[in-house]
C-alpha cells in the first residue's frame, strides 16, 4: 500500500529537553493509526511536526512523499488541533466557504452542514457558541478540503456520547473510502472503534507499533460474560460479578464454556468478546518485560 505519512527517525530537543527521540512511524493509504502514550509523551510534538509546524532537531517527516507543511503535502490535508477557537463575529457558512476556498476540490458546504450536524447553527455568530459546537465547526473545517489524510488530536473532546459516535461512522465511512488518518484520543471506545493500527510512544520513544488485531490475537484473551439467577458453586469460583452479569476473562474460552454447561448451572445472555484495546496492551507489554 502507498505511504501517505512518514516519520523517520525523528529526533526533537528543545534546549536541554528532549522531547522526541529516534521517533519512526508510518501511514499506509486506507489505514487508521492511533498515536498513544502517557501525557507528556510527546504525541503533540510528533503531530506538530507531523503537519510541518515545527521542524525536527534530526529526522525527516514526509507527507505524500513531500516535506511536511509544504505546499504540495498540505492540499491533501485536513487537520483538527486540541483545542481550537473562531473569531465571534463570524458564523460557521463564513468559515467553511473560506477553508473551501483554498482547495481545488473541496466538498460542498451543504455536505459539511449535514455531516457535522451543523443546520441549527451554521449562520449564527459564534459568540456563545458551547464547546461541543464549536468542536463540530471544527471537525467540519478538517474535511472541507476533501483531504485524503486527517491528523485529528483528541477529535471528539466536548461532545456528547451520541455526537461522539457519530463521528466514529464518519471517520469509518472516511477510511473505507481511501482515506488516511492519524488521531490521539484517550477514548478507549473511539480508538477501538475508528483505528486498525497503533503507534504507542512513551518519554519520545516508540514502545510499540502494530494491527490492534494482531495485538489482541497475540494476547489471547476474551471475556465471557453472562447473567445468571442462581449462581452456583461454578459460576461463583469463576466468575467476578458485574452489576447485573458475571464476568471472566480466559484465555481458553471454549474449554471455560464446556466446563460451564457441565456444571449444569443456570445461566443465559453468554457472549464472548476479545478484551478490550487497553486491557490487551496492558497483558501486552507485561509479557514484552
Amino acid at each position: 500500500m502507498e505511504t501517505v505519512a512518514k516519520i523517520s527517525s525523528v529526533t526533537k530537543q528543545f534546549g536541554k529537553i528532549t522531547a522526541l527521540k529516534d521517533l519512526t512511524m508510518e501511514v499506509k493509504r486506507g489505514q487508521a493509526v492511533a498515536l498513544l502514550g502517557p501525557n507528556g509523551a510527546g504525541k503533540s510534538t510528533a503531530i506538530s511536526i507531523l503537519q510541518g509546524l515545527r521542524k525536527p532537531t534530526s529526522g525527516t517527516a514526509q507527507l505524500f512523499g513531500h516535506p511536511a507543511g509544504s505546499p504540495q503535502a498540505m492540499q491533501k490535508v485536513g487537520v483538527t488541533p486540541q483545542t481550537a477557537d473562531f473569531p465571534v463575529q463570524v458564523t460557521p457558512r463564513e468559515l467553511l466557504k473560506l477553508a473551501t476556498s483554498h482547495f481545488d476540490e473541496p466538498h460542498s458546504i451543504d455536505y459539511l452542514i449535514e455531516t457535522f450536524g451543523l443546520a441549527k447553527t451554521i449562520d449564527r455568530r459564534i459568540h456563545g457558541f458551547s464547546g461541543g459546537e464549536k468542536r463540530r465547526i471544527a471537525l467540519a473545517l478538517c474535511f472541507a478540503g476533501n483531504p485524503d489524510l486527517v491528523i485529528l488530536d483528541e477529535p471528539t473532546t466536548g461532545l456528547d456520547a451520541q455526537s461522539q459516535l457519530d463521528f466514529q461512522v464518519i471517520a469509518q465511512q472516511f477510511i473505507k473510502n481511501g482515506g488516511s488518518m492519524v488521531l490521539t484520543s484517550h477514548y478507549w471506545p473511539e480508538i477501538e472503534g475508528i483505528a486498525d493500527h497503533i503507534t504507542m510512544i512513551d518519554a519520545g520513544k516508540t514502545v510499540l507499533t502494530g494491527a490492534i488485531a494482531d495485538i489482541k490475537a497475540a494476547v489471547g484473551l476474551s471475556r465471557i460474560k453472562l447473567k445468571s439467577p442462581n449462581p452456583g458453586a461454578f459460576i461463583s469460583a469463576n466468575f467476578i460479578q458485574q452489576g447485573s452479569h458475571w464476568t471472566n476473562i480466559a484465555d481458553d474460552s471454549d474449554t471455560h464454556i464446556k466446563q460451564l454447561i457441565s456444571s449444569g448451572e443456570q445461566f443465559s445472555e453468554l457472549t464472548v468478546m476479545p478484551i478490550g484495546l487497553d486491557e490487551a496492551l496492558d497483558v501486552y507489554r507485561a509479557a514484552q518485560h
